[in-house]
Order: structure tokens, then C-alpha cells, then sequence
């Protein structure tokens, strides 16, 4: 059977020895996707934000399991140059998700973190403890949400509890810090299950 002959929502789930140069639709978008943006110089020239950034030191950090620069010699010859650097870039100073770049958070006051119950801030403060422990949080900062810098913004977090286990989650909607975000900019091209299942054969 050919995947024509499937039915078209189960297309993207099978494949056949007669086509055998299926290629990653998220591959091929790289060579036509435009490059990934850098922060609008509003943000970069502002004193304010710069002198947060500054009192933050190293508590702001970039880090990366890839090797960047093996990274960017094995895409020398990718034929989208501008978007492989911009991703190279991306490792190295970090991404900017597509804000827009209104950052005061007009009408949006924080009233705390939603977790109230010692159960609830107990697995919170384990799960910050283990964050921070792999690198992937900073450590604390001498800030309270009264004293928070210019640019900064607070997500609460809340608890979840599934069959005694306890699933903390971190609501980026509370604090309006992805409102910025333009929803028909944050796209992404997706593979479908023909790549991979060429890839392990």
C-alpha cells in the first residue's frame, strides 16, 4: 500500500519502502524561516532595565548542554545562514520570545502565590531546592515581591496533587509575562511520525 491509499488523518502516522526520502517538514522549514528576533533596542537601551540587569548579576545567566561552536561548524553550509545564526546566537545570549516589548504591567497587581497550605508550600520549596540544585534556577535573590527591580515580574506557583504525588506548576498567565507574546509569531513547524520512523528503521 502506498500512504495515499490510508485515510488523510492517519497519513502522517505510516510510511512505505517506495518512498523512501521522506524529509523533516521542521528541517526543511530551517531553510526558509526567517531569523529568530533579538530584543527591540527599546528594552536594550533602557537605563532602567540596564541597571537591573546589572544589580542581578550573576543570578542572569545563559548555559547550554550543546557545544555552540560544533554546532555552528556543522551548519556552515546550512543554505539559511541568517536563521542558523540567529540560533547560535540564541545559545550564547539567550532567546527573546517575540515580546513586543511593553513591559510595565499596567493594571496587574500581585497578590502572592497561590499556594497557601503548608503541605502545598512545602512541595514548593522541595521543588526549588531541586531546581536550583541542577542549575536550572538561580539562587535566592535579596528581593521580596515589594522589592522587586524595574522589568521584573513574579509567576505564582500552585500545587497539584495526583495520587499523593505533588505536580507544582508555575502560571506564567497569572503575571501577564507572556502577553506580550504575539500568537501568530510563536509557531513552530512540526514533524510527524514518517521522519522518525525512517530514522529508527
Amino acid at each position: 500500500m502506498e500512504v495515499e491509499d490510508f485515510p488523510r488523518f492517519r497519513r502522517g502516522f505510516v510510511w512505505t519502502s517506495s518512498n523512501p526520502n521522506i524529509l523533516s517538514p521542521s528541517a526543511l522549514y530551517t531553510e526558509t524561516a526567517p531569523p529568530l528576533p533579538t530584543p527591540p533596542d527599546s528594552l536594550l537601551s533602557n537605563p532602567s532595565y540596564k541597571a537591573t540587569l546589572a544589580a542581578l548579576g550573576d543570578a542572569v545567566k545563559v548555559e547550554t548542554p550543546f557545544d555552540i561552536e560544533a554546532l555552528g561548524s556543522l551548519l556552515s553550509d546550512h543554505p539559511n545562514q541568517p536563521f542558523v545564526q540567529s540560533v547560535l546566537r540564541g545559545l550564547r545570549e539567550g532567546f527573546w520570545p517575540f515580546d513586543d516589548g511593553e513591559w510595565e504591567a499596567l493594571g496587574k497587581e500581585y497578590d502572592g502565590n497561590f499556594a497557601k497550605e503548608e503541605d502545598d508550600l512545602d512541595a514548593i520549596r522541595a521543588f526549588r531546592d531541586k531546581e536550583v540544585g541542577a542549575g536550572r534556577w538561580s539562587d535566592a535573590l535579596p528581593l521580596t515581591s515589594e522589592t522587586l527591580l524595574n522589568g521584573m515580574k513574579v509567576s505564582p506557583l500552585f500545587v497539584v496533587w495526583q495520587k499523593g504525588k505533588a505536580r507544582v506548576i508555575n502560571d506564567h498567565s497569572a503575571s501577564g509575562i507572556n502577553d506580550g507574546i504575539p500568537r501568530e509569531e510563536a509557531k513552530v513547524r512540526y514533524d510527524d511520525m514518517r521522519p522518525f520512523g525512517r530514522a529508527m528503521r
